[in-house]
């Protein structure tokens, strides 16, 4: 099906990044994003080269993904069928860390990606490889997004980054309602 809109999300790219992201989400719910950033690194597949400027890749995928784990909103990331009932879930995750530097690499991935794409986009049909210019402009602000995002986390004066601490509160509940 290839891509049908302009996130990760949409993309079958970005849906198998998840997958593999999820496939890799540790048992004990202790989310290490250095060691995930690690396993993507090592798969030309997920991380292709950012001179290629691609419009769905895993460091994408991920950046979407933290966000949605920092809006605690995993009605995107877990599925409720009784074909994914042996998944891993992101909602079994109980804390989630990662150090700047890794984080500083993301950002700089996804930056570097947009960046890639702009210079390439005269060599590719239409926008950017785009067939609207509408969905060529808006990957561009969702990655631009994503790169403010990304910043806003790295604003943080620490040095080991936590998104979702051991002692918070969970939501089962809305957790569970998200998954219907």
């Amino acid at each position: 099906m290839g891509c049908w809109g302009i996130t990760a999300f949409e993309s079958d790219a970005g849906l198998n990044a998840v997958g593999f992201i999820r496939k890799n989400l540790p048992q004990d719910g202790n989310l290490n994003l250095d060691k995930m950033i690690e396993l993507l690194r090592g798969d030309e597949y997920y991380t292709p080269d950012v001179i290629d400027g691609q419009s769905h890749t895993g460091p994408m995928a991920l950046a979407e993904t933290l966000t949605m784990i920092l809006n605690r909103d995993f009605s995107k990331l877990d599925y409720g069928e009784k074909w994914t009932v042996q998944d891993n879930k992101f909602r079994a995750v109980t804390s989630c860390i990662a150090s700047k530097q890794s984080i500083e690499w993301l950002r700089e991935y996804v930056s570097d990606t947009l960046g890639r794409a702009i210079v390439n986009a005269p060599h590719r049909n239409n926008w950017g490889g785009w067939f609207k210019e509408a969905d060529w402009q808006g990957w561009q602000s969702h990655m631009a997004s994503l790169v403010s995002s990304l910043d806003t986390i790295l604003a943080s004066t620490e040095s080991q980054i936590e998104f979702i601490r051991p002692d918070e509160p969970t939501n089962d509940i809305q957790m569970e309602q998200q998954m219907v």
